[in-house]
């Protein structure tokens, strides 16, 4: 990796720390010989003000899925399981599926099995950083298989056997309220779901007759010298180089509590560095191989990252996204508990594969860091070169305040989930208008009116200064801070 390369990495990681409030982030850039690069940026801990570092151990969330589908791929080949064996085969849980045409491996592999999220990271997670109380039954293998029966409409159904109907006003305890959770056949579509990837943990279980976390340390970390990872919060806690996690909320930084889920381990448990994950990250640059030492075969390798099912950011195989980057096809997984988060990808074409980690969790997955610092190191720029970056830096010149002619009408413009709101204010009342993005012109914007009719936005971008044409109005930019209208 160049001097420049590290220099443009170094430059994005704190400029994007300082604008997203994120504590301390540790990165590495590795090909399969080695790590390239390393370093770290701001505090692990902010009280003790002690610096990040590549060794600091975050926690991970779903990059776990990998290791996981990684620990499967071993079994199959061993002989001790298929993946296209229905999930049945390993586990007495009723998944609401025909026999003619069941869940299988595969599918809870690839996200495709009809299953939806059903809130169980979500709920464990909020728990244990106190912002839930709920009293979802969640303590047991035995209440997760039931929450999972239950949303399938196996099980007893308690929860629809009582009370007057469903919410769309069928009889609840029938076939359609049983089944109202199921998206679709397996095979169908995607949607994620952490609870298949514990189903898968289970099955890890039953082949092996050990626990989930002994398996993949003996037969995953232990292969691959990852010797600080692990999946126990003792161990974390005790490290010598560990991160303290924030939540951000409302604007602040809160240190929390590691939202560990011993039930959950499968879908997002890991605790690593960025070092021990760019060993990981060689294991499928190199084939299976890390340091003469075979893990898994590079056909297995193959199997794990070929794309299952379309997404809209790319196609899921098992445990990985392939994303499109700079001109490449960059495989990755990104993972966040809600006050950590990491990404880990690789792209096969230039040996390169990157790893990121934080101890807070911005509002976007951490995969967009990922590919900034990827493509710093194929002498990309990422401002240009990343969509994310490109869009953020062309909406950070668009968002602020406007004014007509002598303050007549105020327009103020702000961000609104992924794209840009249009707040209009005037002595007759306003209006308040989402911008959708023109396909053929980056500053140019529709916003549809009560007829359904596509009313066109332009920005005209000159030099220091901005204005916005809408319908009859024309608008200067004063300020770039948003005060939206009382």
């Amino acid at each position: 990796m160049t001097d420049d390369a590290r220099a443009a990495t170094a430059s994005l990681l704190r400029r994007t720390m300082r604008r997203d409030r994120l504590p301390g982030v540790s990165v590495a850039v590795v090909d399969r010989d080695g790590i390239r690069y390393a370093d770290g940026f701001g505090s692990r801990d902010l009280a003790g003000n002690r610096p990040a570092t590549p060794e600091t151990l975050y926690g991970i969330g779903s990059v776990t899925k990998s290791v996981t589908a990684l620990a499967l791929a071993q079994l199959q080949e061993a002989g001790m399981v298929a993946f296209d064996d229905p999930v049945r085969d390993y586990l007495d849980v009723d998944l609401g599926d025909d026999s003619d045409d069941p869940i299988r491996l595969h599918h809870l592999l690839s996200h495709s099995s009809g299953l939806p999220s059903l809130g169980t990271s979500e709920a464990l997670i909020g728990r244990r950083l106190r912002r839930d109380t709920d009293t979802l039954p969640l303590a047991s293998t035995a209440d997760f298989r039931a929450h999972i029966e239950d949303a399938v409409g196996g099980g007893d159904r308690g929860e629809s056997a009582v009370g007057g109907g469903d919410r769309d006003g069928g009889v609840v305890g029938g076939d359609a309220a049983a089944r109202r959770e199921v998206v679709g056949s397996p095979g169908e579509r995607f949607a994620y779901a952490n609870a298949g990837y514990v189903l898968l943990g289970d099955v890890v279980e039953a082949v092996t007759g050990r626990p989930y976390d002994r398996y993949v340390a003996e037969h995953v970390l232990d292969p691959l010298g990852m010797e600080r990872t692990t999946f126990d919060d003792m161990e974390f806690s005790m490290d010598d180089d560990h991160a303290t996690v924030y939540l951000q909320e409302d604007g602040d930084l809160v240190a929390a509590s590691l939202p560990t889920r011993e039930l959950s381990r499968p879908a997002g448990g890991l605790l690593a560095s960025v070092s021990d994950l760019a060993r990981y990250v060689r294991l499928f640059l190199d084939g299976g191989t890390v340091d003469g030492r075979t893990v898994v075969s590079g056909e297995a390798v193959d199997t794990l990252t070929e794309g299952r099912i379309d997404t809209p950011s790319g196609p899921y195989g098992y445990g990985w996204r392939t994303r499109e980057c700079c001109g490449y096809d960059l495989v990755g997984h990104s993972g966040s508990i809600a006050v950590s988060s990491a990404y880990v990808g690789f792209a096969p074409e230039t040996g390169l594969g990157v790893v990121v980690a934080a101890n807070a969790s911005p509002g976007y997955p951490l995969v967009r860091l990922g590919e900034g610092v990827f493509a710093c190191a194929v002498g990309a720029d990422p401002q240009g070169a990343v969509p994310f970056f490109e869009r953020r830096r062309r909406f950070d010149r668009l968002t602020g305040e406007y004014t007509a002619y002598r303050g007549v009408k105020r327009g103020y413009v702000a961000r609104d989930g992924g794209t840009l709101r249009l707040e209009l204010a005037g002595p007759l009342g306003g209006e308040s208008l989402p911008l959708t993005e023109s396909e053929t012109d980056p500053y140019t914007f529709h916003t549809p009116n009560d007829a359904g009719e596509s009313v066109p936005v332009e920005f005209r971008v000159q030099d220091h200064e901005v204005n916005l044409l809408y319908d009859r109005w024309h608008l200067h930019k004063v300020a770039d801070e948003v005060v939206a209208p009382e």
